[in-house]
């Protein structure tokens, strides 16, 4: 792959007739101007898509201490049934009521986290696919420069 210094870095021979000098000295300049700004795009993508990652992966850990925070009240919720039975059925129906929301309440916050989650992977997936698209018009861009340098 060539780099903007190795275009920087060429030089053509002179002949009779040639190519204007300060032409070519200007489009090789724009070429590695755009050069330069294709992986600048490109850091600033990688940098981007790193920061997803990582909120994916927040996302991702979030959903497992929700996940560990439904067993646990799971658990809670059948220790306080059982000790309800051994008390009455007033602090049963009571406890049930109780286990009842707080499992309704930690589902509704999975559901939401999943669903944020789903969505920051949609976003990602959309990125990914316009910068593709993005980069493979810009080589196409160059890839047709190329040729049309070389048949002039």
């Amino acid at each position: 792959m060539l780099t903007p210094l190795d275009i920087q870095n060429k030089h053509f021979s002179k002949v009779i007739r040639g190519f204007s000098e300060t032409e070519v000295e200007q489009f090789l300049a724009d070429i590695v101007k755009s050069m330069e700004d294709l992986i600048q795009t490109n850091i600033d993508t990688t940098a981007q898509n790193a920061q997803l990652e990582r909120e994916i992966s927040k996302y991702q850990a979030m959903e497992k201490t929700i996940h560990d925070a439904v067993v646990l009240a799971q658990k809670t919720s059948d220790d306080l049934i059982h000790s309800a039975n051994e008390k009455a059925k007033y602090i049963v129906e009571r406890a049930e009521d109780q286990a009842k929301k707080t499992i309704n309440d930690a589902n509704t916050e999975v559901i939401e986290v999943l669903k944020r989650h789903e969505a920051a992977k949609m976003v990602l997936k959309a990125f990914q696919t316009k910068f593709k698209v993005l980069l493979e018009s810009e080589l196409k861009l160059v890839d047709e420069m190329i040729i049309n340098a070389e048949k002039e």
